[in-house]
């Protein structure tokens, strides 16, 4: 449980890490304040490309969290999804008087198919066991396949009559 909780901790770190240093470039290069919460007082397509980071940042924080927690993986989905969901959802309570909600909401949207995304890549896969029908009525297995023997001859078997 403590790997779960660390790697939830630390995957979050990562997604304000990132978000972050992306906020304080976009400030820097338009010659702006650091707006750290706020999508749509900046001008031009930088709100999407804010959106997208944010979309990003937390496929990473995801992707960190569920490996290092890899022993309990479920348990660290959930605590990643908790503290994610109270991040964005933070966002968007700091942001609901000042501007639209389309673009915070939106982020948690694509915040949340991120982590599912994470979570796919990263769960353990379970063995297939794909059952193939016999001639004569028995079932195989992929994992207990029978081996036929074929009789070796001279080859004059397969020869046809001329």
């Amino acid at each position: 449980m403590k790997k779960s909780f660390l790697g939830s901790l630390i995957g979050i770190s990562i997604i304000l890490s990132i978000d972050s240093l992306s906020r304080v470039i976009i400030s820097l290069y338009n010659n702006q304040d650091i707006l750290m919460f706020s999508y749509s007082e900046y001008t031009g397509f930088w709100p999407v490309l804010l959106v997208a980071i944010s979309a990003f940042s937390s496929f990473f924080g995801a992707m960190f969290a569920l490996t290092y927690g890899r022993t309990k993986q479920i348990l660290t989905l959930v605590l990643f999804i908790i503290f994610t969901g109270l991040y964005r959802y933070g966002q968007i309570l700091l942001l609901k008087d000042t501007e639209g909600l389309l673009l915070p909401v939106f982020s948690l949207v694509l915040t949340l198919i991120t982590v599912f995304l994470a979570w796919r890549l990263v769960r353990p896969k379970k063995p297939k066991t794909e059952a193939f029908p016999e001639e004569n009525g028995e079932v195989i297995t992929q994992n207990s396949q029978k081996h036929h023997h074929h009789p070796t001859g001279s080859g004059d078997q397969h020869s046809q009559p001329q």
